[in-house]
This record gives structure tokens, C-alpha cells and sequence, in this order.
């Protein structure tokens, strides 16, 4: 099948969006698809410093990438659309236009493309109603994926699905580690305990810091965050076993995860986008929990019900209350004292991840019974 991804994230950058979009086309083109992604090109909004951009994100060069220009003033964003639907002119033959942008799904389906639109969010402004709502007319739209079920009943809930709409959830997912990272450390002393994500608020990271000053004999690693983020908290008082990593590029994460045995996921009941828009608490699928099942370490999570879609306590996690450190605390010392239920938690989240949250699986997932 030839497959136009159509994304409005920035490649290179350190997006989760860019990264999905990344990972997505790799294993569309994995799988035997002729796959092309498009992005915005703005320098300025781009990672510095990156001469290949497969290898920034760790994928191999199997798709083709094309960047339209987003001109960095007002009304760029108009011109990114406008490059976007003469593209979509001058690719009559593609089978499938894939996008988890709403407007740029329903100019594809105007178009005459057949679509598929990845949700990941709730619509909440007139606007982004309107355009969800003409997308969702269109014959054009052969699916909406949806990437949890909360997700979709909310959609649901909010009359924006019909009883005719195709839908599918497929959470997000993550590539398998090399071979030899996803045990257990053969040495763990001292325990390491980590944490990767952004820092910005409603990750947790105030309470990992707090959990991290009443255990001592571990040592707690923050992995990720942009610079202006992570310069507020290091000016914050913190225990001496708390380091903060920075950035560090997709491709090479795989190296730290393996100088990890426990791995937080500290989500609070109200959780900002990167950009402190709406609160995704209730709907989001975060890409470093299917990471963490592919490294093989026991997981101690908050106890979110959008998370026990993947989570379940005592099988693959630990599951907690998000504002309790006593808790936190609690989970953290009973990994630590036994490692045989490390161990378990561990392999059974690898053997999870394995059955159902590969690239592949759910690049496989989000096109069956479609025909090219």
C-alpha cells in the first residue's frame, strides 16, 4: 500500500508527536507499505546539531520524509496548510492518507483521499467541533484510531461519533530493546530508580524528589525535560542521590534504561501538555509506558484509570495512589527489598509488551481488513 503520513510536528525535535509519527512510518514501511512522512520545516523550532534524522530517532531510513515549510510569523500555520493541499494535488496515487491531525485528515478526504485519522485528543473549541464533525461527514474517512478506550468514549460521550464511524483503539507502543538489555542488572547495588519523561507540571516530579530525600541508600535518575524546565528544578533544594539527566535523543535511551532496575511513572490527577493546553490526564497514552514494559523492569505507576487499560497491580506494576508519597514511598522500598517480585513485575511487563505493544503489532492493527 502506498501510505502519505500527513504530521504537523517538527522533525528533528524532541515531540512525542514527532516521535510517534517517526516510529509509526517505520514500521508501516517494516511491514512492506510505500510510505512518505510529512513534517514542518521551520529551522528554528528544530533540534540543533542533527545530521541524520533516522538516527536521531533511532529508526531505520525505510520511508521517505518530506518537509513542507512553516514560515516561523503569524498566519505560518495557514501556509503550512496551503503546501499541504498542494501536496495532497500532487500525490494522486497514494491508497491511504494517515494523519493524527484533524484538519490536515479532513483536507486529505476533500481531496478525494481514503483517511485515516489517529485522535489523540478531545476536541474542545468551536473550531476543532466543526472540523471534526465535517471530517467525521466525509466518505473519504475509513477509521478513527483512537489511542485508548477512555479516549474514545469520550468522543462518544461528547456526541462526536456517529453509529456508522469506524473506530479501533490502539494504544501507542514502543520498538524492542537490543537484545541483552531487557533483563535485570547483574550487579544492582545501588539500586537505581527512574524516571523519564518531561518535568513540566503534572508529571510527578515534585513528589519523586520528595519520595527520593526519605530514601537515601537509592539513587533516583530524572531523564528528559527542556532546558528551561530543567533549570527551575536544579535550582531547587534536592536530596544528594537525585540526578537530573536532561535531554537525551530517542535512539539512545536505551542505554540508560538498562542502568535501571525501577522505573516511575508519578502522573497526577491533572496532567499539562507540553504547551500547558488542555489536561490529558484522562485520555493519554504515554509512549515512556510502553518503553517501560520493553525494558523488562518493574514499574511503579500511578493508579490512573486511563493507565490500568496497560497496567495491572501486582501482574505488571505497581499501581498507586498519585498523591500519596507514603505510598510511593512504600512501593519503592518493597522493589527494593525483594527482587524476586522485581523480577516478576519485570518479565511479565516485557512478555506483555511483546504480545501487544510493538510498532509492528500496531502498525499491523491500525490497517487491517483495508484494502490497497
Amino acid at each position: 500500500m502506498r501510505i502519505l503520513y500527513l504530521s504537523v510536528s517538527y522533525v528533528p525535535s524532541r515531540s512525542a508527536s514527532s516521535v510517534n509519527a517517526m516510529r509509526m512510518c517505520a514500521a508501516l514501511a517494516r511491514e512492506g507499505h510505500t510510505v512518505e512522512l510529512v513534517t514542518k520545516l521551520t529551522p528554528s523550532r528544530q533540534e540543533q546539531g542533527v545530521d541524520n534524522d533516522f538516527a536521531f530517532y533511532g529508526v531505520a531510513d525505510g520511508f521517505s520524509l518530506t518537509k513542507l515549510p512553516r514560515p516561523a510569523r503569524r498566519g505560518g500555520g495557514l501556509a503550512f496548510l496551503g503546501a499541504v493541499r498542494r501536496l495532497l494535488g500532487q500525490r494522486r496515487e497514494v491508497d491511504l492518507v494517515y494523519s493524527r491531525d484533524s484538519l490536515a485528515a479532513w483536507l486529505a478526504a476533500r481531496s478525494g483521499h481514503s483517511v485515516i485519522f489517529e485522535a489523540h485528543g478531545l476536541p474542545q473549541s468551536r473550531f476543532g467541533r466543526f472540523v471534526a464533525g465535517r471530517l467525521l461527514a466525509r466518505p473519504e474517512l475509513q477509521r478513527i484510531v483512537f489511542i485508548c478506550r477512555a479516549l474514545e468514549e469520550l468522543w462518544r460521550e461528547g456526541g462526536l461519533l456517529s453509529s456508522t464511524t469506524e473506530t479501533l483503539v490502539a494504544h501507542d507502543a514502543s520498538d524492542p530493546f537490543p537484545t541483552g538489555e531487557q533483563g535485570p542488572r547483574e550487579d544492582p547495588e545501588p539500586l537505581k530508580v527512574g524516571y523519564v519523561g518531561n518535568l513540566y507540571p503534572g508529571r510527578g516530579v515534585d513528589l519523586i524528589l520528595r519520595v527520593a530525600a526519605d530514601l537515601p541508600s537509592l539513587e533516583f535518575h530524572l531523564i528528559g525535560g527542556r532546558e528551561s524546565d530543567l533549570a527551575a528544578w536544579l535550582k531547587r533544594p534536592r536530596s544528594s542521590n537525585v540526578r537530573f539527566h536532561g535531554f537525551v535523543a530517542p535512539a539512545e535511551l536505551h542505554m540508560l534504561y538498562r542502568e535501571l532496575d525501577i522505573l516511575l511513572m508519578p502522573y497526577q490527577r491533572s496532567v499539562a501538555t507540553r504547551t500547558g493546553g488542555s489536561d490529558i490526564a484522562q485520555w493519554m497514552s504515554p509512549m515512556k509506558m510502553f518503553e517501560y514494559l520493553a525494558a523488562g523492569r518493574a514499574i511503579v505507576s500511578s493508579d490512573l484509570p486511563v493507565l490500568t487499560e496497560v497496567l495491572e497491580h501486582e501482574r505488571n506494576a505497581l499501581l498507586v495512589e498519585p498523591e500519596d508519597s507514603a505510598a510511593w514511598r512504600r512501593a519503592i522500598e518493597r522493589l527494593a527489598a525483594d527482587e524476586a517480585l522485581r523480577i516478576r513485575l519485570g518479565e511479565q511487563a516485557r512478555d506483555d509488551f511483546k504480545a501487544h505493544y510493538t510498532w509492528t503489532a500496531r502498525a499491523r492493527r491500525v490497517l487491517t481488513g483495508l484494502d490497497p
